[in-house]
């Protein structure tokens, strides 16, 4: 197995959790709820680019851009997390629903990401941002 691969098989074990109305709602992994829009929902982040990591502070003001974006757009967003099973890793992104796979790997890419979350009612993929394919799917509930 090459070094991609890992990296898509980590991803695709992430799970991932936002807040609605100061409440968690958990839209990957075991005990994962139903999802709060019509799917798809994307999940995002600008923490990070590239896989490599950087100071808070760059961290945040990026992250803070891309919900202005989206905001901007007119976009539902919710507060998201994605996190390894271990807990050994997390990012803060937003879950956001309304935004297609190409405009979400675009957003994805203006912000360095290698790759977005796209969840369905059944699966979450792992969609790389620069060709907008999907490289993992795993069921959400799991």
């Amino acid at each position: 197995m090459n070094g991609d691969d890992d990296l898509w098989d980590q991803y695709a074990d992430a799970l991932i959790e936002c807040e609605i109305d100061g409440q968690p709602r958990y839209l990957r992994g075991p005990n994962c709820d139903e999802l709060p829009d019509r799917g798809p929902i994307f999940v995002l982040t600008a923490y990070n680019p590239g896989g490599v990591a950087r100071d808070e502070a760059r961290n945040e003001a990026a992250q803070v851009r891309l919900e202005h974006d989206l905001a901007a757009i007119g976009l539902t967003v919710w507060p998201a997390v994605g996190r390894s099973r271990d807990a050994s890793w997390s990012e803060p992104g937003v879950a956001v629903a309304g935004l297609g796979r190409d405009r979400a790997c675009a957003y994805g890419t203006r912000y360095g990401q290698l790759a977005v979350f796209e969840l369905t009612a059944d699966d979450v993929h792992v969609v790389r941002c620069h060709d907008a394919q999907t490289v993992r799917t795993r069921p959400r509930h799991t």
